[in-house]
């Protein structure tokens, strides 16, 4: 059987690969990187980088891929999406994951194949920090887009005066960010007003903003959508 993709799980990761702007050779890879007495711990990342041994597979347009090692135990599993108050993020639904005992001593990347043992397999389920963390970037991506500059109307975000985002594994967040020009006469407003956005994600805990201003900005960083939106595309 396949890996598959829930509705709502290929939603997010469309949205996700729409706002990293990742273009038609993204896939998204998963994979097994061990295990402990909950099951397995899994990798979960979009790249656009495949293997010649990979095992590849589509779920409602996405293609998926696997190492030919992991795989095995992955076969069977659908992805989901979880948003809820305890948290957000993709789950397996794996039938392969069996709990250990207690006392067991976790294993590696290998698994018993469903129903091994005396134990019956099992459902599984893991929130994968990778992919969390982009699904992350990509709220705060979406309320960058509700600021705009005061000079030009475009939202900061597309007019392409965020640098970086950077989302820690606590969940704190640095966005380093600049203007069109040094003498902006909201140099010292923009800054908290970023933060405070970024800091209204359900999911940060804290946000840092860093103006900065190089390399300068130029019309070179608009997006396409920007471009067309002042007829310069």
């Amino acid at each position: 059987m396949p890996i598959t993709l829930t509705e709502i799980a290929a939603a997010e990761i469309v949205k996700i690969l729409k706002d990293q702007g990742m273009g038609e050779k993204a896939v998204l890879r998963v994979g097994i990187k061990g295990r402990n007495a909950q099951g397995f711990n899994y990798l979960l990342d979009l790249t656009e980088v495949r293997h010649e041994d990979d095992v590849v597979n589509q779920s409602r347009d996405i293609t998926i891929v696997a190492d030919p090692v992991s795989f095995p135990s992955l076969d069977g599993t659908e992805i989901d999406f979880r948003d809820a108050a305890s948290g957000r993020g993709f789950v397996f639904k794996n039938p392969h994951a069996v709990k250990l005992p207690v006392n067991a001593t976790p294993s590696g990347a290998s698994a018993p194949a469903a129903g091994a043992g005396s134990a019956a397999a099992v459902t599984g389920t893991a929130i994968t920090d990778a992919l969390q963390n982009k699904a992350l970037e990509a709220s705060i991506i979406e309320k960058l887009r509700t600021i705009f500059d005061p000079e030009i109307p475009v939202n900061i975000y597309d007019l392409g005066l965020i640098y970086r985002i950077d989302i820690s594994a606590e969940k704190n967040v640095i966005v380093d960010m600049t203007l069109t020009a040094p003498g902006c006469p909201v140099a010292g407003t923009m800054p908290p007003a970023v933060q405070q956005a970024v800091e209204s994600v359900d999911e940060v805990k804290t946000a840092k903003v860093n103006l900065v201003w190089e390399p300068a900005w130029s019309k070179d960083r608009m997006s396409d959508a920007a471009l067309l939106q002042l007829g310069l595309l």
